[in-house]
């Protein structure tokens, strides 16, 4: 099951184990978080990330469209900025973003010690 999991998952999950372990009083252990998280808390978090990802990405197509836009003297489209977004920088933005979200997790994590 561990391997059906991202990173940023397993992230959730290691932050849930140190809350399920302060509430237990000792070490619930990760076979035991895992399942209490899959159970009780994926569903919401996956929603929530693929709202906020697609809204974080409509934001950047409006700006790329303001940017060619201005660029070629005219309005290019909604249409054509979000394909050529898409072509030319949504995997460089979303491995971007996963190194933010990687980053502000860590530094949750290292405040909660």
């Amino acid at each position: 099951m561990v391997h059906d999991l991202t990173e940023e998952e397993m992230q959730e999950i290691e932050v849930h184990r140190y809350y399920l372990s302060e509430k237990a009083g000792h070490d619930v252990g990760l076979e035991c978080s895992i399942a209490d998280w899959v159970v009780n808390h994926s569903k919401n978090w996956r929603q929530k990330r693929i709202k906020e990802e697609a809204e974080d990405q409509i934001h950047e197509i409006v700006k790329h469209k303001w940017c060619l836009s201005e660029k070629v003297g005219y309005d290019v489209g909604t249409h054509f900025a979000a394909c050529d977004w898409i072509k030319n920088y949504a995997r460089q933005w979303r491995d971007w973003k996963k190194e933010q979200y990687k980053k502000s997790k860590s530094c949750h994590s290292n405040q909660s010690k």
